[in-house]
């Protein structure tokens, strides 16, 4: 059993923080039982005689500063009220709940008012819990002998890419900057700021708003804790860490009411701009399916496509091609803007033209990314269906147009653009699993094997997720050439899906291991006026992909 203590400023904590002890109290192989309780802080004053002390201690501008932060976070969190799972972002919850041993430290905290150090009697007094592992849930920046007073340490949630983000406040920079990804990091702390031993390391796309960024990472992140801890309770070890970069950025502050002012503008114009392009001018972004004959796929030339021309108030995307049965026909997501839910469709292909087959899979739920595989002379088709929350399998009974339910390969799984394939005498699946169910399939890349695909025994890779990283994780297609195999990946940008893509060949693929390379970048600039593009696909000597453009629904 690993015995766990948490150090707090306060009993009243964020939902994360009273989810990860509600979890520890249940939890075979992790309990959480003590509470390192900080008596010098602030944390408990009312918020007037903390203004007082902040006014007293750095000054008016400094006081402005809060104020202006605590209206500008009230107006940021209103995107919130529109998602049910973060509501409760900024909400206190008591851990008075729980049967929680307390115990009373009194930090020094040096007159920075950043660093907090124990005295040797706080100090014993931790080390008589017996706790394994202590978790940083508090304010300061700890030093001294408290880094030492557990087994494994002191482990912290650091909410940025530590390698290019230290400072905070968490998940705003982020978006205050309009960079593509927001990370997150577990380390095991030491003396130095930030640059502690990295022990988990993860990035999400970045939402348009800073609270619900941070909403999004912390749920994600806390649930990796959970996991860490959970091999830390097996292993009896903490991982290896992960290899170090040089800093070469600022520490970034708390943003001043300028810079807050500047977010906000920056905030609610393009809040305008959407409901403006979307009410007024009845625009959306419409993905759109093109294809060219190429016998290799190192050779498309993709502004020579041909493109499918989009069914009325619908759209078409993530294209997959196969010859079969003498035919060659193009599958592809085939979304209706009415119901709000795709299907799949199908197009036959001969040279230059095509020819719609109309709708050959419909669900009572969305429907996307209809990947193709063959298995014993038969074809089959790997749809995604995440919003009935499994894998399923479908085999062509009647090529290309009637097609019938085979069996589910895995069950309660929010998974999205699976791609399952033979090589080196086994069977693989990689898939895109929103592991902490946050509406986020374009993080984490998980791999999973078998002896045969048409099985619900499909065996995690060791190393799951084998990627964390919204940059590169989602896929967008498979390619071989000869013996060797590419992975397609979706690229997303500041709240944007499908900004670009790329490949990435695959260099070692093994139940204990996954290694990738660039090997090339797709950018949007084949056809006038597109925004993205996030599939490519090579098969049977034709070559498809979309891509995204703002359009008008007709």
């Amino acid at each position: 059993m690993l015995k766990v203590a948490l150090i707090l400023d306060s009993k009243y904590v964020s939902k994360y923080v009273y989810d990860l002890a509600k979890w520890g109290q249940d939890h075979k192989e992790v309990s959480i039982s003590h509470i390192a309780l900080h008596k010098r802080t602030n944390s408990e004053r009312s918020k007037f005689r903390r203004g007082l002390h902040s006014l007293r201690k750095n000054g008016v501008f400094n006081l402005i500063n809060q104020i202006a932060w605590v209206i500008s976070q009230s107006i940021d969190g209103i995107p919130l009220k529109l998602e049910e799972r973060h509501r409760d972002h900024y909400t206190k919850f008591d851990l008075s709940d729980f049967d929680l041993e307390e115990i009373e430290v009194h930090p020094v905290i040096s007159k920075s008012g950043f660093v907090y150090r124990y005295e040797p009697g706080d100090i014993d007094a931790i080390k008589q819990s017996k706790a394994d592992v202590l978790i940083r849930c508090c304010k300061g920046i700890l030093k001294g002998d408290i880094l030492s007073a557990a087994k494994f340490g002191v482990i912290s949630l650091h909410h940025a890419d530590n390698s290019i983000n230290r400072g905070g406040p968490p998940g705003f920079w982020e978006v205050y900057n309009k960079e593509n990804s927001t990370g997150f990091i577990i380390q095991k702390l030491n003396e130095e700021l930030d640059d502690g031993k990295v022990l988990f390391k993860g990035s999400i796309p970045t939402k348009f708003s800073y609270s619900l960024n941070q909403a999004v990472l912390y749920k994600k992140s806390y649930f990796f804790l959970k996991k860490l801890l959970e091999e830390i309770a097996e292993k009896q070890s903490l991982p290896d860490g992960l290899t170090s970069r040089p800093y070469y950025n600022k520490l970034l502050r708390h943003p001043n009411f300028i810079t807050q002012f500047r977010y906000l503008f920056g905030l609610t114009s393009a809040v305008f701009v959407k409901f403006l392009r979307k009410f007024v001018f009845k625009k959306s972004l419409r993905w759109s399916v093109a294809f060219r004959e190429c016998s290799d796929w190192k050779s498309a030339v993709m502004w020579r496509a041909n493109i499918i021309p989009n069914p009325p108030n619908r759209y078409l995307a993530d294209p997959f091609v196969i010859k079969f049965d003498e035919r060659v026909c193009c599958f592809v997501e085939d979304y209706n803007y009415e119901n709000q839910r795709g299907c799949i469709s199908a197009y036959e292909l001969n040279g230059d033209c095509q020819t719609s087959l109309g709708n050959v899979i419909i669900e009572p739920f969305h429907m996307s990314f209809p990947y193709l595989f063959e298995f014993e002379n038969k074809l089959f088709m790997c749809p995604e269906t995440c919003e009935n929350r499994d894998i399923r399998i479908y085999e062509c009974i009647k090529y290309p147009d009637q097609w019938r339910f085979v069996m589910s390969i895995m069950e309660d799984v929010s998974a999205s653009d699976s791609m399952i394939f033979f090589q080196n005498k086994t069977w693989w699946l990689m898939t895109n699993i929103d592991s902490a169910n946050v509406g986020d399939h374009c993080s984490e890349l998980h791999i999973f094997s078998a002896a045969t695909p048409l099985t619900k025994e499909w065996f995690p890779h060791s190393k799951n997720p084998v990627l964390f990283d919204s940059k590169f994780a989602r896929n967008g297609g498979i390619l071989r050439d000869k013996d060797n195999f590419y992975r397609v990946y979706q690229s997303q940008g500041f709240d944007m899906y499908g900004k670009s893509s790329g490949i990435k060949r695959i260099i070692s693929l093994s139940k204990n291991d996954y290694i990738e390379e660039d090997f090339a970048a797709i950018e949007p600039n084949f056809f006038p006026g597109i925004e993205g593009t996030h599939h490519f696909y090579h098969n049977d000597g034709f070559v498809v992909f979309d891509f995204v453009k703002l359009d008008t629904l007709k």
